[in-house]
């Protein structure tokens, strides 16, 4: 019977030295990843407040063709009858009762049948109030008028084109 060979020199695999230096740098290089990957989730949530809002804005111009008048609230509004108000919806824009799965909170902010301040018309403003984790993006609560103005309002001050 043979004996197996003897190893002069280097001995074979890692020493834990070794191993922890390479924890330490994956360690360091998840600290500086994941704040981009969050960052980045809740801009790609931002979606679902501006689809919500440009389609509430639609079904506005539809019920006023109809009413000759605004919608006061979202549940008045063609399609969403039955919904409560505000509507919350979840990060693939879809409607949802559930707190936990909702990003934005969308309602009618306001409606003004004053011709004097909306330019000789009645007017509406839309908003959509970030829920959860998404409260925490830089772009805070959208909003968008009748006359399709798109303005943010957030304590970062980041401006509304950059976020829309």
């Amino acid at each position: 019977m043979t004996k197996p060979p003897i190893h002069k020199g280097r001995p074979r695999g890692f020493s834990l030295i070794e191993a922890m230096v390479v924890v330490v740098i994956i360690a360091i290089l998840a600290a500086i990843a994941y704040p981009s990957y969050i960052d980045q989730m809740r801009k790609s949530k931002r979606g679902a407040a501006k689809s919500a809002l440009l389609d509430l804005s639609n079904r506005q111009e539809q019920y006023f063709f109809t009413n000759k008048a605004y919608a006061n609230a979202v549940n008045m509004l063609p399609g969403y009858t039955a919904a409560t108000d505000p509507l919350l919806f979840d990060k693939n824009s879809a409607y949802t009762t559930v707190n936990a799965d909702a990003v934005y909170a969308v309602s009618v902010a306001t409606i003004d049948d004053n011709p004097t301040s909306c330019g000789g018309a009645p007017c509406f403003q839309l908003q959509a109030v970030p829920q959860n984790d998404q409260q925490n993006d830089v772009c805070g609560t959208f909003t968008l008028t009748s006359s399709n103005k798109r303005d943010v309002s957030n304590a970062a001050g980041t401006p509304a084109s950059a976020c829309w």
